[in-house]
């Protein structure tokens, strides 16, 4: 500081300081307390019971029906899927909707992948026709499940709160557009019933909205994670829904999740849709583990009454209006959906940039930092909120490579992650704590606020084409900012309201920064530690204003970091203890067998690696890819060990017709699996021949020069295959294989006690000269 700012702002008596340090403290604590009953204590919907009135949502109605279907995995073309298409069908006709299952083949053929995926999938689609229709009202969900899940939440929840919101609509009023129920099948296996249904459903008239309910856990609350575009209309009805949560920010952090749902498939074909699901509790997530006394009742009683909310909002609509909704960005506050047009969000971060920029002038201006010094703090805040996000990673990375058999293998998450989400908040705040302890070493603590202000600020423009992260860093610091603000420019010799205005601007950046640390973690630790970090970096940027008072020492230095590693280093020991084996829910592995018919011989497979000692001694070597055990996965590595061989019939081809002309050649095929295995699979030898038209069941695939697929429930009678080839070599070379789940069929094979297989395979392959 120099002479000049010394004289106008003279050095404040310790008695004043002691006092303005003590309001801080106090300002600080108010803060934080408000906002932790705000985070930690919301409304939340209590389930109700049957004996709930007729037209409003009950968790224990729609649990009869999660109930009724996940007695067992529903994999299409099992016995259970079959059970459950009829319990289905047979409710709907009861309430009196016009049912049909809708049979056809469903497809994908994903970018990248060798091997594409079909299925004769049976979607249940049912109809209740509006008064004067504008549009179609669709509640979507899907019924069948990965192997050897139950699927009570993945996706139970979504069935059962279609089925309950189905019933509360026909108790009530006729609506004025159509509403159909469209449970679709073989979504697990890559989108194929929706796939179907965007390809060959009807509509009577106008847009198609579609409201997807789905799970990747079987807690938390429901979340509108996804949002097609026109989303005006959308976002206004889903904000009339009581206890609704949605947040532009959640599809960009989706993306990055190895997941998908249905909604892909509509919003492609040109449809409006919503996509909500829960994810916490991961840990059950496609495990033989998620039953229906797992899944939480206060998360199906919310999602039940937004959806119910929602869908009659849409259904009395005119959805004419939908494609001129404009676009919207949307975040959840306490009070409930904080929505703003697209362009308002743009202004919003040029607003920002100008707040911020107008408290680094004033500071400069009354000497309180220099402008190099701020520049300097732009790049120490920047640092640490990168390093924060890594803290928050570390403890269960540390955990996973230690014992990896804590984590449930699909998501990578223990049953219990409360106290390694502690642990990961702490170590977060403690990169802060010690990065701001260092700072205050003979540095101005307001050259730090507005460092850490300036690069939400430059995030928040940088971010302008990606909606929802000028949102995101709006909520988190503008409140604060414009806090700061008017406590500059207040008269400098009042001491209570600039110090009001800074806590009730902290106070409003809290109540969105606190549920944002608490919301990352649905994404799972892997994944949703590191942002729950970075959260922790924008929340502790928004009450920088009101540490300033406190000195910093190399004591304090010391103590910060002393402390954060003593308790993150106890929570981390605690949350083990707490997950040690045999302390909770049977831990879980992948295990598939695959019998090569040709040779005789057989093997264990994973795409995991071994987790105990008992996988250990089944998959001794690798990893490494087995193409010819497990075609499917193509040249993705696997761990594996020799098996016994198990007597299984292998998949069957019969030539249906041949003919050749040239170097070209037409066959056709069926396949089938005497054993009445649950899908086939073929696979061409690209050195034999490459496929230049390929029909599968009726359905043109994408040829390709690696010609290969995968289809579900073939039926005991198999699929006819029709390929036209230009041939290398005279004979035909194919990979056959069908799939099943009953490890069962392996004699001897019996896990132990407290061990679950998650999707088991057992697959039949050989070799065939065509």
């Amino acid at each position: 500081m120099d002479s000049a700012a010394a004289v106008r702002h003279p050095a404040p008596s310790p008695r004043s300081r002691f006092q303005a340090l003590g309001s801080s403290v106090l300002a600080l604590i108010g803060v934080l307390l408000m906002a932790g009953l705000v985070a930690l204590f919301p409304g939340s919907d209590e389930p109700l019971g049957t004996d709930a009135p007729a037209d409003v949502f009950s968790a224990a109605r729609a649990g009869e029906h999660i109930d009724a279907i996940a007695t067992g995995p529903r994999p299409p073309g099992s016995t259970a899927h079959a059970a459950a298409r009829d319990h289905l069908v047979a409710v709907l006709e009861d309430l009196g909707w016009s049912t049909r299952v809708d049979s056809g083949v469903g497809w994908m053929a994903r970018s990248g992948e060798a091997t594409q995926r079909g299925a004769r999938v049976q979607n249940i689609v049912a109809t209740r026709a509006g008064t004067d229709p504008t549009g179609t009202v669709v509640l979507a969900a899907h019924y069948d499940t990965v192997r050897g899940s139950p699927g009570a939440s993945d996706d139970g929840i979504g069935v059962g709160t279609v089925l309950e919101v189905a019933r509360a609509i026909e108790s009530g009023p006729p609506s004025r557009n159509d509403v159909v129920v469209l449970l679709t099948d073989g979504e697990e296996n890559g989108l194929l019933g929706a796939h179907r249904f965007v390809g060959t459903e009807s509509v009577r008239a106008g847009p198609v909205v579609v409201l997807n309910h789905e799970a990747r856990g079987n807690a938390g609350t429901p979340t509108t994670f996804r949002i097609t575009s026109p989303n005006g209309v959308l976002i206004n009805s889903l904000a009339g829904a009581p206890g609704a949560n949605a947040d532009s920010l959640t599809e960009l952090i989706f993306e990055a999740l190895p997941n998908d749902t249905d909604f892909r498939r509509f919003a492609e074909h040109g449809h409006h849709a919503l996509d909500t699901a829960i994810s916490a509790g991961s840990a059950y997530y496609h495990s033989p583990l998620d039953t229906p006394d797992r899944l939480s009742r206060t998360s199906l009683q919310h999602m039940g009454d937004t959806s119910l909310a929602t869908a009659r909002t849409l259904a009395g609509s005119d959805l004419t209006t939908v494609d001129d909704g404009g676009d919207q960005v949307v975040t959840t506050a306490p009070w409930g959906l904080l929505h703003l047009p697209r362009w308002a969000e743009v202004v919003g971060a040029i607003v920002l940039a100008g707040v911020v920029g107008a408290i680094v002038v004033l500071r400069v201006r009354r000497g309180e930092t220099s402008a190099w010094q701020a520049g300097a703090a732009v790049a120490v805040s920047l640092l640490a909120a990168v390093l924060a996000a890594g803290a928050a990673w570390l403890p269960w990375w540390i955990v996973q490579t230690v014992d990896p058999g804590m984590a449930a293998p699909v998501a990578d998450e223990p049953y219990r992650p409360g106290v390694f989400q502690f642990a990961a908040v702490v170590a977060a705040l403690g990169v802060l704590l010690v990065a701001r302890s260092w700072w205050g070493r003979g540095r101005p603590a307001a050259a730090l606020t507005c460092g850490a202000f300036t690069l939400v600020a430059v995030l928040a423009l940088a971010g302008i084409p990606f909606a929802g992260v000028p949102l995101t860093m709006l909520v988190l610091v503008l409140p604060t900012a414009l806090g700061l603000l008017v406590a500059l420019l207040l008269p400098q010799d009042d001491t209570v309201w600039p110090l009001v205005a800074i806590a009730l601007g902290a106070l409003g950046s809290l109540i969105f920064g606190l549920p944002a640390v608490l919301v990352s973690f649905d994404a799972g630790l892997l994944y949703g530690a590191p942002v729950a970090g970075l959260f922790v970096a924008f929340t502790f940027a928004a009450v920088l204003p009101l540490c300033e008072p406190f000195a910093s020492t190399t004591r304090g230095l010391v103590v910060s970091a002393t402390g954060t590693i003593a308790i993150v280093v106890v929570g981390t020991l605690l949350a083990g203890y707490l997950n040690r084996d045999g302390a909770t829910d049977p831990r879980q592995e992948y295990l598939w067998y695959s019998l090569d018919a040709d040779r005789g011989a057989a093997v264990w497979g994973s795409p995991d690696g071994p987790r105990s000692d008992w996988s250990e001694g089944l998959l001794t070597t690798g990893p490494e890819s087995l193409p010819t055990a497990f075609p499917w996965r193509e040249h993705r590595p696997m761990y594996h060990g020799p098996a016994p061989v198990a007597d299984l019939e292998a998949p069957e081809v019969e030539i249906l017709e041949d003919t050749t002309g040239g170097s070209a050649r037409k066959i056709r095929l069926r396949l089938s699996s005497p054993r009445n295995a649950q899908a086939v699979g073929l696979w061409i030898d690209n050195t034999t021949a490459h496929v230049h038209g390929a029909t599968v069941d009726g359905f043109r695939a994408e040829p390709s020069d690696d010609f290969g697929f995968l289809f579900w429930a073939p039926g005991a009678d198999g699929i006819e295959v029709e390929l036209t080839l230009s041939m290398l070599e005279s004979r035909l070379g194919v990979r056959v294989a069908d799939l099943g789940d009953d490890l069962g069929e392996v004699a001897g094979f019996e896990p132990p006690a407290d061990r679950v297989v998650v999707q088991p395979t057992v697959a039949v392959t050989r070799t065939l000269q065509l």
